[in-house]
Formats: structure tokens, sequence, C-alpha cells
């Protein structure tokens, strides 16, 4: 029999997914720093430390489905 995913156990893998694509964006925006690149930088910074935070939130709570 086949085992079913539950939302609580795959969260902290879609998560770890964004986290990564919204960190290179932090990374590219630093690294090229093209013009205007500050609010964006700031942006996406912060949005960096929110999904940080909830990565580490999902990870502790990965299994309250079963």
């Amino acid at each position: 029999m086949v085992a079913m995913v539950r939302w609580a156990a795959i969260r902290p893998v879609l998560m770890a997914f964004l986290l990564a694509a919204d960190a290179f964006v932090v990374a590219v925006l630093g690294i090229v720093r093209p013009g205007g690149w500050l609010p964006p930088f700031i942006a996406f910074g912060s949005l960096l430390v929110g999904m940080a935070w909830f990565e580490l939130w999902a990870i502790r709570h990965r299994h309250d489905d079963e």
C-alpha cells in the first residue's frame, strides 16, 4: 500500500525551493547592483528573512498532520 504524503510533510521542501529562489535573487542584486538596486534588495531581503523563519517553523511542524 502506498503511504499518502501529507501537506505538513511536504511544506518544508516547497519552502526550501522558494527560499533558494529568493536567496538567488538577493545574491544577484547584491553582486550586480543594477541602477535602482537598493529597494528591490531590501524587499527581497526582508522576504528572505521571513521565509527562513517559516522554513524553520515548517521543519519543526512537519508531523502535524499525523
